[in-house]
């Protein structure tokens, strides 16, 4: 399976410059657009409409004076608080803007055999956010053969029979594994499927430092 890097973007998440593989959520973005509101990146503020249903009136009366404070404080397009029919209440607006989907560890030149163990580890921290793999190096592929290739097929690299360990302890992990090609991102192990253990204001907090990096005027 090919993953063509257009498809990717570089964004720097959990203090690591990665490639990630981004859903953007069109009419969430337009809504924030007309409240003049970007990405909302603050662990408090997410943290009190985590629990917060979207779009339902909740009673001022059943939140605490901390969620309160921080709800008052949020700016326009998150909540309404004391608006429309029921004025003792708050209700969400804000959902998520973009959804990270995949993220890709590598250095600048691939991964040298010596890394490799800190690569699995590096992509395995994004593991309750999104599915993620490692992209090794072209010194760790050999060619197809001594045949030249067409000029219409360009064979894709072979795995080097050094991968094995590489690929053993990702797949332990659920990590991916890609390699170059000349038609983009091979993968010679595709990741685990994302399956998150449970749902967290974390998660939410770390697609939107995504989307603050992104802006509105990414497509």
């Amino acid at each position: 399976m090919l993953l063509t890097e257009q498809a990717l973007v570089g964004l720097r998440l959990r203090g690591q410059q990665v490639q990630a593989a981004v859903t953007v959520f069109g009419d969430e973005v337009r809504r924030r657009s007309d409240a003049g509101l970007g990405a909302v990146d603050g662990r408090a503020l997410l943290t009190a409409l985590y629990d917060l249903p979207v779009g339902l009136p909740i009673p001022l009366g059943s939140l605490d004076a901390y969620a309160l404070r921080v709800l008052h404080a949020a700016p326009p397009g998150v909540v309404d608080i004391g608006i429309g029919e029921n004025p003792a209440s708050a209700v969400r607006r804000l959902v998520p803007a973009t959804r990270v989907e995949l993220v890709l560890v590598h250095g600048p030149d691939g991964i040298p055999p010596r890394e490799w163990d800190s690569a699995v580890r590096d992509a395995s921290q994004f593991a309750p956010f999104c599915a993620r793999g490692v992209v090794v190096s072209k010194s760790t592929e050999s060619e197809h053969g001594d045949k030249p290739a067409s000029p219409d097929h360009v064979p894709d690299p072979q795995p080097h029979p050094d991968l094995d360990l590489l690929l053993l302890k990702a797949r332990f992990y659920g990590v991916g594994v890609a390699t170059q090609s000349p038609r983009g991102l091979r993968w010679l192990l595709e990741p685990a499927p994302y399956r998150p253990q449970r749902h967290s204001p974390a998660q939410w907090l770390f697609h939107e430092q995504a989307w603050r990096q992104l802006g509105p005027d990414w497509s």
